[in-house]
């Protein structure tokens, strides 16, 4: 029995070349665990506090992206660098979006910026489980009152010198722009072009190369209740032409697509 088990442990992996290169299901399946199993892994560096967390998160999700062979290329650094603590507004499309994340992260490691979330990376899928178990295994209520602390913005946070904050990917445009005129925040989209090289229904996940195009703040100042709407349209507008703009300069044909 234990023969055959060796036999077969070491068939797959002389056939796991193979497979990789020929077939685009196994090559999907097995880079999407690939990403799955070390970005969990990286998430458990989230339950810590310590002086370097975020410089550890970043540099593991870089690493994470260079092992996949995934570019990422900002737009507006200017922008992303600067004093001041505001709201995101993304056009999250896929949880390899969270490696873009990261990455931003990576690029703001010699400045004083921050890129925090309202419920701790939580929100980041698959930046969640593991951070969520063990938070709460190991100290459920200072876990709990710092979800709630990032979720209503405290005090602490606010004057902890520049942030960008994340809300959750679930929160509409409009409830992301109450949220900062609650606050008295400003507004600074972050838009990422379509991810040509992932494809769920194609089973479709090849090297690839995605444009993050960081914009102009978008001051609240003065806005009531009621220009929420409008505002809420102009952003949208903004993303959008934004987002087809950065598109048209990754070509499908960046990326090794395989009929297979």
């Amino acid at each position: 029995m234990t023969t055959w088990l060796e036999i077969l442990i070491v068939s797959f992996f002389i056939l796991l070349p193979f497979l990789y290169d020929t077939c685009r299901g196994f090559r999907y399946h097995f880079r999407l665990a690939i990403f799955s199993v070390l970005a969990s892994l990286t998430s458990l560096l989230a339950i810590f506090q310590f002086k370097q967390r975020t410089r550890l998160i970043a540099y593991f999700g870089q690493q994470i992206s260079d092992l996949l062979s995934l570019e990422w290329h900002l737009h507006g650094k200017q922008n992303l660098l600067s004093k001041r603590t505001r709201v995101a507004i993304m056009n999250y499309q896929s949880n390899i979006n969270t490696l873009g994340i990261m990455h931003l992260l990576y690029c703001c490691q010699e400045k004083d910026l921050n890129i925090i979330s309202n419920t701790n990376y939580n929100n980041l899928w698959p930046f969640s489980f593991f951070p969520w178990l063990l938070s709460l295994m190991l100290c459920p209520i200072q876990f709990l009152n710092t979800s709630l602390g990032f979720l209503y913005f405290s005090p602490a946070i606010m004057d902890s010198g520049p942030e960008i904050i994340l809300a959750p990917t679930t929160m509409t445009n409009k409830e992301i722009i109450k949220m900062a005129l609650k606050k008295k925040l400003p507004i600074q989209p972050i838009v990422f072009s379509n991810c040509y090289f992932i494809n769920r229904e194609k089973h479709l996940f090849e090297p690839g190369r995605v444009i993050i195009s960081v914009m102009p703040i978008i001051e609240t100042d003065g806005l009531i209740a009621n220009d929420i709407s409008n505002l809420s349209d102009e952003i949208s507008t903004k993303i959008r032409v934004e987002y087809d703009s950065i598109s048209k300069i990754t070509k499908l044909s960046d990326y090794q697509t395989p009929c297979l």
